[in-house]
């Protein structure tokens, strides 16, 4: 993969007291400070990993000096420090989808109304109507549809993102040390992000997880001969949506609990107001708003508990398959 800044890297500007002229820096995550040149600080503003260095001999010479520094990295896994899961890179985007388009924010927007009223109305009928279940079940069709679920549940964060101004910066596996466990969507934090828009960038997939499930449920309805694959299809994906909707660390949920509650992560604030003795203290004297908050933290810490135990599961599933 081409150069891309790494996480905690800035990049800025300068001037030394008593003179005009601008000098340029770069700084680690770990703060060290370099000045760098006009075109080195040009190229690196520019490294969103899809192209080489804008730079002599694209910056093969220079390259070495800025992945030891950790200014930069080119491997497509990354691994997260702060997170359990690590991600491998599939699709570096950068610059090259622009945002804010009239049809993606259209789409957007009609995106919870459309896909809760499609499940529910695929589920009313099926209730009502039934569906021949009794073909045989098609394995490579379901796979497939897998593929194409968890796809387009990253689609649906990504049409969010960037019709709310987000830039995108690449997508591709997650995983859970090198164990693939789902898929994901990178972008750049909006400051300026209202909490509406926060919350819908953190459901949409889970919105396009229920649109699929209602799809496949009137294909169940009017194909006989696919009516099984399709109800399980429509079943993973009401799956998919449940366990992304648990506040658990990595998941949808927990984004848009977060946001709700206007914090950067309700895992992390319930693991301090509730394991310490006084941030508890504080919460059980505050009356009802207080208990309110421990509800929720707790329900938080449960989900991250619920979370391990699926993993363990699906883990121990592959597992005893291979074996």
């Amino acid at each position: 993969m081409y150069p891309v800044l790494k996480e905690g890297v800035s990049v800025g500007t300068f001037q030394y007291e008593g003179s005009d002229a601008t000098h340029y820096f770069i700084e680690n995550a770990d703060g060290q400070e370099f000045e760098v040149s006009h075109r080195l600080w040009k190229a690196l503003l520019q490294a969103d990993g899809t192209r080489p260095l804008n730079l002599p001999d694209n910056g093969r010479k220079v390259l070495p000096g800025l992945k030891k520094h950790g200014f930069v990295r080119t491997s497509r896994f990354v691994r997260d420090d702060d997170s359990v899961f690590n991600r491998l890179i599939l699709f570096p985007v950068g610059n090259r989808i622009r945002n804010g388009s009239p049809v993606l924010k259209a789409i957007n927007g009609a995106l919870p109304l459309v896909s809760v009223l499609f499940f529910a109305i695929s589920v009313f009928l099926m209730k009502n109507r039934g569906a021949d279940t009794g073909y045989q079940f098609n394995r490579w069709i379901f796979y497939s549809l897998l593929a194409c679920s968890v796809m387009l549940h990253e689609a649906g964060h990504m049409i969010a993102a960037l019709a709310y101004g987000y830039r995108i910066t690449d997508t591709g596996i997650l995983l859970l040390g090198i164990i693939p466990v789902g898929a994901y969507v990178a972008h750049e934090d909006r400051e300026d992000a209202t909490k509406a828009e926060r919350i819908q960038l953190a459901l949409a997939g889970v919105e396009a997880d229920l649109l699929i499930a209602g799809i496949c449920l009137l294909l169940a309805m009017r194909y006989d001969r696919l009516a099984l694959t399709m109800t399980f299809a429509a079943n993973f994906n009401v799956v998919l949506a449940g366990i992304n909707l648990l506040p658990a660390p990595g998941l949808d949920g927990e984004s848009a609990l977060s946001a709700a509650c206007g914090v950067n992560s309700i895992s992390a604030a319930a693991k301090r107001w509730l394991l310490d003795k006084k941030h508890r203290g504080k919460l059980l004297g505050s009356g009802l708003p207080g208990y309110a908050c421990l509800c929720v933290f707790a329900v938080a810490l449960m989900a991250r508990v619920l979370l391990w135990v699926l993993i363990d599961l699906d883990v121990a599933s592959v597992f005893f398959n291979l074996f």
